[in-house]
């Protein structure tokens, strides 16, 4: 067998990896990927405690990787631990895009049952996966889930034709896993399987990212405020000490059930809070800490402080000038925040941004200097290299006001 291929743009040197492998409609297309938790480069995943490897994999896809780079618009199938389905943290996905797996060790009780019926109330699809018969207990839950998975080479050949009736008569989407040659592909389709998966299509490609795990009191902050009802803008005031929590609070806006969270260009952390949802935040930083629970807290990243400081000044200095706004400085902040947080992710710059819902405004400073907000870039580029009378002079072009030249230069 040969072994899994790596994407070499995504790989390089990051340390955090997510398998995803395509679901075929009837035609050959890919619909969707199944996601899987990886803990190295190559070779099957060592998983120990169940939960927190589906909350690990959650945070890789959403967080360190982008659910937009692993399966760009298309469904994704997720096999998930018990205890995850009775938790809080699925509500974190955008639930139109996710079907929640139940696994063959799972009992299929009345309590299972309900839970799958609330999470179909909330979007998400239910599958039932390593299906190799019809039992009772599968019949009588069957109400409870929209596709059935067969575990392909553990049935035999003379009662396919039966099980896929009996399913595709229930009106239960059937998935047919682990196709592995063109006999099984082509039989699939004759008894009528709607979906297929296998290594006959492909298989399992790995994709990684750069773990960049936002400080565990920086989080626990957040969760805090955003518990007790706290107004956006003192959300958005804890978030700014958190520039890796900003960049995942992107991503989760960019992947929102929201019908504006794909459309429209984001230019004030207010903003990505509004599209992404209080709530939705809520149950990502519960996720990261629950990755994260083994965790020391995480020292100051001089690159993060960096970036930090870029925001401020670059808030400061539109808050000086003459036709400055709010509006304005809240997306020069923003600006300032992201633009040094592609090194933390080890990600090319344009990759970066290009997958982030950011307006144009901040694309175009970040990426080419462009607009006022790009000119301040520079200017923090050279306050950087210590050029502070230059700098000086840029600020002053930029009319801001003489006691706000001082102020920020100083507080840089």
């Amino acid at each position: 067998m040969s072994s899994i291929p790596i994407d070499p743009v995504a790989a390089g040197d990051a340390d955090v990896f997510v398998a995803r492998q395509p679901v075929m409609d009837r035609a050959g297309r890919v619909v969707a990927y199944e996601l899987l938790f990886r803990d190295g480069a190559a070779g099957a995943a060592r998983i120990g405690d169940e939960l927190r490897s589906t909350t690990a994999l959650i945070e890789r896809a959403l967080g360190s990787i982008g659910l937009e780079r692993l399966s760009a618009s298309k469904a994704c199938f997720l096999n998930c631990a018990h205890d995850f389905l009775f938790s809080d943290y699925p509500y974190v996905l955008p639930a139109s895009r996710f079907v929640l797996e139940i696994r063959k060790s799972a009992e299929l009780t009345s309590n299972l049952s309900r839970r799958c019926s609330e999470l179909r109330g909330a979007g998400f699809q239910i599958a039932l996966d390593d299906v190799t018969g019809m039992t009772d207990e599968i019949r009588g839950f069957l109400p409870s889930v929209d596709i059935v998975k067969i575990d392909w080479p553990s049935v035999e050949r003379s009662v396919l034709a039966e099980l896929v009736g009996q399913f595709k008569r229930a009106g239960k989407v059937v998935l047919a896993k682990k196709i592995e040659s063109t006999e099984d592909a082509e039989l699939a389709r004759q008894l009528g399987c709607d979906l297929l998966q296998g290594y006959y299509f492909a298989k399992p490609q790995i994709l990684s990212g750069k773990h960049a795990m936002p400080p565990v009191k920086a989080i626990l902050h957040v969760v805090e405020l955003v518990g007790s009802d706290a107004a956006l803008g003192s959300i958005a005031g804890a978030l700014r000490e958190t520039p890796l929590l900003v960049a995942q609070l992107l991503r989760l806006a960019n992947s929102s059930e929201q019908s504006n969270g794909k459309t429209e260009r984001i230019s004030s952390l207010k903003q990505a809070l509004s599209i992404a949802g209080s709530r939705r935040l809520l149950h990502w930083c519960g996720l990261l800490l629950y990755v994260n629970r083994d965790g020391l807290p995480v020292a100051d990243d001089p690159l993060v402080l960096l970036a930090q400081r870029r925001a401020l000044f670059m808030e400061e200095a539109v808050e000086a000038m003459e036709d400055g706004s709010r509006s304005l400085a809240a997306t020069a902040y923003l600006t300032g925040m992201l633009s040094l947080l592609h090194v933390a992710y080890h990600m090319e710059l344009r990759s970066f941004v290009e997958e982030l819902p950011v307006s144009d405004s901040i694309r175009v400073a970040i990426l080419g200097g462009g607009g006022v907000l790009g000119e301040l870039l520079s200017i923090a580029e050279v306050l950087e290299r210590g050029e502070v009378d230059a700098a000086r002079v840029e600020l002053q072009r930029l009319a801001v006001s003489p006691a706000g030249v001082r102020k920020v230069v100083e507080c840089y």
